[in-house]
């Protein structure tokens, strides 16, 4: 069985949809939700409050209450990478375990956790919640996925990075008896030199400011590029059959930030389907509205890229990451990208440099 974890736009009928795909499919299932108050000024999460969906106590509850009805758990998300220690002093702590208490109380079954510390906190003060391992935990090798099972954690959400090593992948699957879980759409860039900093930031954007928006414009920049679309962290609908017969059964969709405008529903059919025709983009964007990874209209036909991944299944030490010595990427960025698109991404890659210092001027301006 397939197991898939959905962001929460914190709309009841999105969950009877949920509903309906689980009646239609035999072998896959929406298994999780997963959100967070917002804005949450108690702990924070790897994603910036403004654009996520606002919730409140009240909003949450009867949320989660309903979730429960229908048969789909509801996953807290708690993943900051840093609280300033806040959980480690004891007026935190306290803190801390009213919170995971108050979780509890409501009918939550999961939270989402990234920092070792609050993980050993939630098993203390809340020993019915479960805890998974967010990515942000970084977990990319059998020595750390080791870690966590003697911490007693059931399920952990592996580094975006190795999806594409298959060797490491079986090998943490050899050592680790839980559950494994991916995140499907991922647009994250491999081994971006940014993340776990673009992290830090967006754990301390709850109540700090964040007012030149530096990482989200490194992350903008980076993306910038045939090729680097191609160096993406995503999965293809008809490339999980890969994951899951190495016993990866767990699958996450991302998409906190653009479920409202975006159709979730009809993005998890795909995957559940294993096929798709059309824009890799939109896919990964859940559809959305507000297309927060499209770069000037530029689309990926998902039917040229048959056969991608296929070469990491079956040679895995092909890819030595020694991009100006390989082709492999640029062969296939030409294969499924139009030559017009190349072209406009060509000339964006060339001009991005003219912009990259915007951020030294915000930041020096008189107040």
């Amino acid at each position: 069985m397939k197991y898939f974890c959905m962001p929460s736009d914190f709309k009841n009928e999105t969950i009877d949809e949920y509903c309906e795909i689980n009646n239609k499919y035999g072998d896959s299932k929406i298994i999780e939700i997963y959100g967070q108050l917002a804005p949450d000024t108690v702990f924070g999460s790897c994603r910036a409050p403004k654009g996520l969906p606002v919730v409140d106590r009240g909003k949450l509850e009867d949320y989660v209450k309903y979730c429960n009805e229908n048969g789909i758990q509801f996953n807290y998300v708690i993943n900051a990478t840093c609280m300033s220690n806040e959980e480690i002093s004891k007026s935190g702590f306290k803190r801390v375990k009213d919170f995971f208490e108050m979780l509890d109380g409501i009918g939550i079954s999961w939270v989402t956790i990234s920092l070792p510390s609050l993980m050993e906190i939630a098993k203390y003060t809340a020993p019915n919640l479960k805890i998974k391992a967010s990515t942000v935990s970084q977990i990319n090798s059998p020595h750390k996925a080791e870690y966590y099972e003697k911490l007693g954690i059931k399920r952990i959400v592996l580094d975006e990075d190795i999806y594409r090593d298959f060797n490491t992948l079986k090998s943490i699957r050899k050592v680790y008896t839980g559950d494994l879980e991916i995140i499907i759409n991922s647009f994250c860039v491999n081994d971006c030199p940014f993340k776990m900093f673009h992290y830090n930031s967006f754990s301390h954007s709850h109540t700090n400011r964040d007012e030149c928006s530096y990482f989200s414009s490194r992350c903008q920049y980076i993306h910038i590029g045939p090729e680097s679309y191609m160096k993406l962290n995503w999965i293809r609908p008809e490339d999980i059959h890969y994951y899951y017969d190495i016993g990866i059964n767990y699958f996450k969709i991302q998409g906190r930030t653009n479920v409202y405008s975006g159709s979730p529903s009809k993005a998890v059919s795909h995957y559940i389907e294993e096929h798709y025709d059309g824009n890799l983009i939109s896919l990964l964007e859940l559809f959305s509205s507000s297309k927060p990874l499209t770069i000037a209209g530029c689309k990926i036909d998902n039917s040229k890229l048959d056969g991608f991944l296929k070469k990491f299944v079956d040679d895995p030490c092909f890819c030595t990451k020694v991009c100006n010595e390989c082709n492999y990427c640029k062969g296939f960025a030409e294969k499924s990208i139009s030559k017009s698109d190349i072209a406009i991404l060509d000339i964006m890659d060339l001009m991005k440099e003219a912009t990259k210092d915007i951020f030294i001027e915000q930041l020096s301006k008189p107040d």
